[in-house]
């Protein structure tokens, strides 16, 4: 086993480092301060106590506050912007009717699966993976509402859910 280095220097200059030590008076003089009562103590408030548990409690107080302002302010005002904004209805709309679409299409595509099995995991995945882009796009959406490119992106990520599944049914006969 090699020795360390520095390990193995010390053991070879240790007198040279002993030449310098405290005098015993030193020694006495600290022994003597360390040992003797009349140092002064810090003594806390009584109330300091109280003061640091009301602090923790108005921290909570104020951090679930603003944990809950960033949770709920969108979602408030997606709603807001759903009621109000034009596009954010024709979102609703098209949301409605390609879903609709997508699963009754995926119905018949899904009968096909027992007889086809890779059909399911290539259909499955594509629209697993649309469906976590649509799901990017709506917290998007609900950070920065009534984003005319968010809101167009969603739309055209509900198309090609639907291409998806047209050109599925086109390509198996079952």
């Amino acid at each position: 086993m090699k020795k360390d280095r520095l390990e193995e220097f010390v053991r070879n200059n240790r007198e040279d480092f002993e030449i310098h030590s405290p005098s015993p008076e030193v020694w006495e003089k600290l022994n003597k301060q360390l040992t003797s009562p009349s140092t002064p103590s810090i003594k806390q408030p009584k109330n300091l106590n109280w003061i640091k548990i009301a602090a923790v409690i108005a921290l909570a107080i104020l951090g679930s506050g603003v944990v809950v302002t960033q949770i709920m302010m969108p979602d408030q005002q997606y709603k807001f912007a759903q009621e109000v904004d034009p596009e954010m209805k024709e979102l609703i709309e098209a949301e409605a009717y390609y879903a609709q679409q997508v699963d009754g299409k995926l119905k018949e595509i899904r009968k096909c699966y027992q007889l086809i099995p890779e059909l399911q995991m290539e259909v499955e995945d594509d629209l697993q993976e649309l469906e976590s882009m649509y799901n990017n796009l709506k917290t998007d959406l609900k950070e920065n509402v009534s984003n005319k490119e968010v809101i167009e992106a969603m739309i055209e990520n509900n198309r090609f859910r639907m291409k998806l599944v047209d050109q599925v049914l086109e390509q198996i006969n079952c």
